[in-house]
Order: C-alpha cells, then sequence, then structure tokens
C-alpha cells in the first residue's frame, strides 16, 4: 500500500524542477551567445587584422627593397646616411646614358620610386601615412647628396632603419658603387708651406722633388718622394738656403742632392737644400745639376768689366771638396743666354751650313774634360723651347714651336737623330694652360691643355704628342667628349683667379685627365685615347664631405707625373695635401713625413 505525499511538497518539486530548467536555458543562451560573439571578435579579427599584418609585412619588405636601391650594402660602423648618399652621387654622375644620375629610372636614384610607392602603400595600409615616403624623393635624394649640409625635410633616419641585415631582396639592383675619394680628414703633406711659389724638378726623371716657400713665418720646405711617389720626406731647408723665392734646380739622377737658387735675384748662386753650401758666387750660373755621391756640377759664365761674354766653365764638386773647374772648349757660338743646362747635358741651338742645329754634350759627374758636341739634327728656327726628362737609360730633348715638337732620345753610345711631329692648327684664342713632359726608354710625351674662353663658356683640349725613336704622332681629345650623354655636374668647374681647372699627363700611352667640378669633388680618367671617352671616373677628392666651414675648399691643383704613377698636389684652405693617383686608378693621399 503506497502512501501519498502532502500537496505542498508536491507544488515545492515542481517548482524548483521549473527554476533549475529555466537556469540551464539561460546558460545554455548565454554560452551560445559569447561563443557567437567569440566567433564574431574573431571574424572581425580576421576581416581588420589580417590586413595590418599583411601590410606590415609589406612595409617591411618595400622598406628592405627601398634601402637596398638607395644605399646598397647594409650601413658600417660609424657610417651615416649622407656620407653614403653623398659617395653614391660621386659615382652616379659619371655614369652614362642609360645608367646615368636620374629622378626617374632607369638610372638612380629614379629606379627606386617604385620600391617608395610601394612602401608608401604600405604604410597608409597599416595606417601611418605620415611616414610615408614623399612623391618626390629621388630628386630629394639627388639635392641632399649634392650639399650634405643643406636643410632638408627627407627622412634620412627612418629610411636609413630599414637596412635587412641580410642584404634586402637580391632581385632588388645594388646603386653605384660608393666612390673612395680623399677629403679633408687626408693629411696634409707638410704644415706651414705655401703653394703660391713652388718649384720642381725642371727635368723630371723617376723621383719627384718639390721646394716650397715658407708661410706664416715658417721656412721654405723641401718634399721628396722616392720612384713609385709611395712616401715623402719633407725637411726645412738648411738656413742659409731659404732664399725669397726658391727655386729647385734638376739633379742629374735621382740621388743627387737638391739644389736652390734665387728666382728674385739677378744672380744665380745655388745652394745645397740640405747643408746650405754655396756654389757659384764668382760668376753668373748659367746653371747646375747634381748627382750621385754628392756631386755638384755649376756651369758659370765668366763675364769682364762691361758684360764681355769671356768663357764659360764647368766647376765640379763631390761634398765640400772641389773635384776640378775646367774650361767649356770650344765653346757654344752664341749667348751664353741661350745656353741651357738640361740634367748634366749642355744644350744650344748654333747655325751650321746655314740652319740651326741643336747641339749637345754630356758634362760629366767625374773629373777630367766635358764630353764631346753631338749634332741631333737641324730644326726650322732657333725660336723653340727646350725641354728635358730622364729615362732609366736615356735623356730626352724635346723643342717646342708653336705648333711641333721635335724629339732626340740621347743614350751612352750616341742618340737617335730629331724626330717631329706637327700639332693640326689650333683653334683661334686658345692659350695653353699646362704643359707636361714625361718619358721613359721607349717614349717621351707632350702633354698640353688648351682652353678657350673663359668662365662657365670656357672649352677645354687636351693635346699629347707621342715621340719613339723613330716617329712622333700627334693626338687632340675635346674634353666635351668625354662628359657627352653624363651628368652636367661632372663637368669642369669654371676658371678663377688665374687657375685651371683642368689638367693633363701621359703614363706611356695612357692619358691622365684631372679636373675639378663645382659640386662632384676633383675627378680624373685614366685609359688610352682611344678608350678615354668610354672610361669611367675616379674620384680623387671630395671638397663638399665633412666640410661644414669651407675648409675643404680648393684654391689650386698642381700635377706631377713620375713612371706609373702621378702626385696631384691640392691646395685646400686647411693646407697642401698631395693626392697620389696611380695609373692602375688607385687614389692614396701621402703624409709628409720628416725626413
Amino acid at each position: 500500500m503506497s502512501e501519498d505525499k502532502p500537496e505542498g511538497e508536491a507544488t515545492q518539486a515542481q517548482a524548483e524542477a521549473k527554476t533549475e530548467g529555466g537556469t540551464n536555458r539561460r546558460r545554455t543562451f548565454v554560452i551560445a551567445a559569447l561563443g557567437a560573439l567569440g566567433l564574431a571578435l574573431a571574424a572581425a579579427g580576421v576581416w581588420f587584422g589580417l590586413p595590418r599584418v599583411k601590410a606590415s609585412r609589406d612595409a617591411k619588405r618595400s622598406g628592405a627593397a627601398l634601402f637596398r636601391c638607395l644605399f646598397g650594402e647594409p650601413p658600417t660602423a660609424g657610417e651615416t646616411p649622407d656620407e653614403r648618399l653623398r659617395r653614391i652621387l660621386l659615382t652616379a654622375v659619371s655614369l652614362p646614358d642609360p645608367e646615368r644620375l636620374s629622378t626617374t629610372g632607369p638610372g638612380w636614384p629614379g629606379r627606386c620610386a617604385a620600391h617608395a610607392e610601394a612602401l608608401a602603400d604600405a604604410e597608409r595600409r597599416r595606417g601611418r601615412a605620415a611616414f610615408a615616403p614623399p612623391p618626390d624623393l629621388a630628386a630629394r635624394v639627388i639635392e641632399k647628396a649634392r650639399d650634405m649640409y643643406t636643410r632638408s625635410d627627407l627622412p634620412l633616419p627612418s629610411l636609413w632603419s630599414m637596412a635587412d641585415p641580410d642584404g634586402g631582396p637580391k632581385e632588388v639592383p645594388l646603386p653605384p658603387a660608393p666612390a673612395s675619394p680623399a677629403d679633408l680628414d687626408a693629411p696634409n703633406l707638410a704644415e706651414r708651406i705655401g703653394f703660391g711659389d713652388h718649384s720642381a724638378d725642371v727635368v723630371p726623371g723617376r723621383t719627384l722633388r718639390l721646394v716650397f716657400r715658407g708661410d706664416r713665418g715658417g721656412p721654405p720646405t723641401t718634399c721628396s718622394f722616392p720612384a713609385g711617389l709611395d712616401a715623402a720626406s719633407c725637411v726645412p731647408l738648411a738656413p742659409r738656403a731659404r732664399l725669397p723665392r726658391p727655386h729647385l734646380w734638376p739633379a742629374a739622377d735621382d740621388e743627387g742632392p737638391a739644389l736652390v737658387a734665387d728666382r728674385s735675384s739677378a744672380r744665380s748662386t745655388f745652394y745645397r737644400a740640405d747643408t746650405g753650401q754655396a756654389f757659384g758666387e764668382p760668376y753668373h750660373v748659367v746653371g747646375g745639376f747634381s748627382t750621385a755621391k754628392e756631386v755638384v756640377g755649376v756651369v758659370e759664365m765668366e763675364l769682364g768689366k762691361r758684360g764681355e761674354e769671356f768663357a764659360l766653365w764647368l766647376d765640379r764638386n763631390e761634398g765640400t771638396r772641389r773635384l776640378d773647374r775646367v774650361r767649356i772648349e770650344p765653346p757654344p757660338r752664341v749667348r751664353f743666354s741661350s745656353v741651357f743646362v738640361l740634367g748634366d747635358a749642355l744644350a744650344w741651338i748654333e747655325p751650321r751650313a746655314g740652319k740651326p742645329h741643336l747641339l749637345l754634350r754630356r758634362l760629366g759627374a767625374v773629373k777630367g774634360p766635358t764630353g764631346p758636341i753631338e749634332d741631333a739634327g737641324a730644326l726650322p728656327h732657333d725660336a723653340v723651347h727646350l725641354a728635358a726628362c730622364r729615362a732609366p737609360k736615356s735623356l730626352v730633348i724635346l723643342a717646342r714651336d708653336g705648333g711641333s715638337v721635335w724629339m732626340t732620345r740621347r743614350e751612352e753610345r750616341g742618340g737617335s737623330p730629331l724626330v717631329r711631329a706637327d700639332e693640326l692648327p689650333r683653334p683661334a684664342g686658345a692659350v695653353v694652360v699646362s704643359e707636361i713632359v714625361t718619358c721613359d726608354d721607349d717614349a717621351a710625351q707632350a702633354t698640353l691643355v688648351l682652353r678657350r674662353g673663359d668662365g662657365a663658356s670656357a672649352i677645354h683640349e687636351v693635346r699629347r704628342t707621342w715621340c719613339k725613336k723613330d716617329t712622333c704622332k700627334p693626338i687632340v681629345l675635346a674634353l666635351d667628349e668625354l662628359f657627352r650623354g653624363r651628368d652636367p655636374m661632372s663637368r669642369p668647374a669654371p676658371p678663377s683667379n688665374g687657375e685651371s681647372p683642368v689638367l693633363a699627363a701621359s703614363f706611356g700611352d695612357r692619358l691622365l685627365v684631372v679636373w675639378r667640378t663645382p659640386d662632384a669633388g676633383v675627378r680624373a680618367r685614366i685609359a688610352t685615347p682611344t678608350t678615354i671617352t668610354t672610361a669611367p671616373d675616379v674620384v680623387v677628392y671630395d671638397e663638399a664631405s665633412q666640410d661644414v666651414n669651407g675648409a675643404g675648399r680648393l684654391h689650386a691643383m698642381r700635377l706631377f707625373p713620375r713612371g706609373d704613377a702621378a702626385i696631384l698636389l691640392l691646395h685646400a684652405v686647411s693646407g697642401i695635401k698631395a693626392i697620389r693617383i696611380g695609373a692602375d686608378g688607385t687614389v692614396r693621399p701621402i703624409q709628409g713625413a720628416p725626413g
């Protein structure tokens, strides 16, 4: 028999069951709602977040590509972005079409515009449009690289920070290789010397000697470069040899002591640069030379009371000991003012059989008579300029008039006959701004730079006469051919203060042309005449980098080739710098060490 529950208890049980069911339904609803919200949030995250993530990846990739396109390899320690851009620009301005410097492709930095646009788009998609590169990025890069110290809102630090340590996308072409010129940090050759009055070997050999006047109260200085021009030793002149305007006389070989004379005096007493020993005091000195073992020879003119020319004497000394003093017989049959001492050779032009002939005799460094007179051959007239150059085994004599060159090579067992080369007619109004003679045992070269006009309209031309023993060949190079299809920044600066912005010399069959530009540094081109118009530029010196006060700006340049190298002297506001330019295109500053 069953027992029925009371009515109140049944009602309470039903209520509890109903409440529990409602709670379960609400819990299920809340869970379902939270799940739906989570799904919605997840969907929203996917919908809105993935594009930003993709934009961030795109920005990183585009930034690395833009860095590689603008700057090239990752930064090195201590390097700044404006320095890198400057050095790339120095190379880029000399590239020919179609790689030449440009604000639009395919040249640098114009070809980087596509990567800048991709970066700008990615930055907009990630909500950082303010960081986007400017649309005229390439033009601003060129402006900044042209003048590192100009004010610019170019975001260089941000662009510099985009470097990829791995080098960035390899499919992006690198910019032109950065140049590595000397600049303001290059050491000075010597302190307290002036560039205005200087002198070099009149008869160049394998070595180089220079003498500078003192500056700001300093004594005159001599600097010597051994064969190869890889080093220099600079010492003050001996007290007695400190002349107002010292002029360096040539040695007969590279081991001889340096001799100086005073260009401001009517007399030409010679002094040894190292000891101050004087030579030729009682007589008017025609010329002199020095050889190894401290032998100094001086050719003196004996004058009468009324200035009559009595005789020529050769006075030879070894150190402080006189070797001998001999009369030069027979004397030249011309005025002694027309007799030249070129190394250890006496040279003059004398009539023979009704025609002027070039005559020579070797003076010699040992005790005894001078050598015999050698007749090198006939010249059309005697109004020619004589120059000489010493090769290892021979002495080259060159005679030049306005448009022709004659050359003879003199060796121990005689010499070659005179050979002649005639220049092409010179343009009207052209003036010679530099002439440099070089030689080796195979050939000799006389290299001239001509200029027509002044200022920005000046036109330069390089002319070279290349002579071997039996033939001479002239060439003409219009400098405009070097810059055809290249950026105007690579062109020479206008002449100013009487100084030429263009110099030229020869290394054997190769030409060396050096020129100063207004904004792209001092540049050089080294190649044969047939290939020089397409050869790359060598950037020698940068006036603008690291130079906020103009201390690196140049006043003048001088070029001294010897063998397979040349010394380019630069007179900057900060001092005299000597830059060695190798025939292989290498550039290195030379510091003057104490002798």
